[in-house]
């Protein structure tokens, strides 16, 4: 089998498996709603998680930013944060909260991909859960002409970044592949935005969008 065979069978399977993730989702999510049973809810939020594992595959696979289509419409950034909260509050492991803070108000609108954003967003959430202690913040603000959305958690922080407590880190601490935060560069590139990562009382993750 040629490589350029194998990439295309690869990228099919992917496809197929994505749809498969993505049907079962669905009908999670439709049981859920008739029945909300917590155990239900954590499932449907797991699946939603590696259909988007496999969407950023895809995507990356295809050429990543440069190749991304972008459906940019005006949404309230706030309205969007509780929304987002709503799912992601499903993915958290049992004691660790999830605060939202929108420091927006202000803001009437603003221009993204709602679907792309909030798979960022899921993501930040989900990495910050292996790490927090008791909590983690999901916030929005105004910062240097942009809007940023933010995911900030009480953990050890990044350990390539000043700020870093290695003190609260744990043994069981497990760092991912990297596929969530080279699939948020994207995301924020194919936006004109940028992802910046630091540490602040633990590790915050935060997308920057221009206007």
């Amino acid at each position: 089998m040629s490589e350029l065979r194998f990439e295309t069978v690869m990228a099919t399977a992917v496809h197929e498996v994505k749809n498969m993730l993505g049907e079962l989702s669905l009908n999670l999510s439709s049981y859920y709603r008739e029945h909300p049973d917590e155990a239900v809810g954590k499932m449907h939020a797991l699946s939603q998680v590696m259909q988007n594992r496999l969407i950023q595959i895809l995507i990356l696979q295809k050429g990543g930013s440069q190749n991304l289509s972008v459906d940019s419409q005006a949404c309230n950034p706030g309205e969007f944060l509780d929304e987002a909260a709503s799912e992601i509050q499903l993915l958290l492991p049992s004691g660790i909260s999830l605060v939202v803070r929108n420091e927006a108000e202000n803001v009437p609108f603003w221009f993204m991909d709602r679907y792309l954003v909030s798979q960022v967003l899921m993501n930040a959430v989900h990495n910050a859960g292996k790490f927090a202690r008791s909590q983690i913040v999901l916030g929005c603000r105004e910062e240097d002409g942009g809007l940023v959305f933010v995911a900030r958690d009480d953990g050890p922080g990044y350990p390539d970044l000043p700020g870093y407590r290695p003190e609260l880190a744990s043994p069981d601490d497990k760092r991912g592949t990297g596929l969530g935060l080279l699939f948020s560069d994207h995301i924020a590139a194919a936006h004109g935005g940028q992802v910046r990562r630091r540490n602040a009382d633990g590790a915050e993750f935060a997308l920057w969008l221009p206007k």
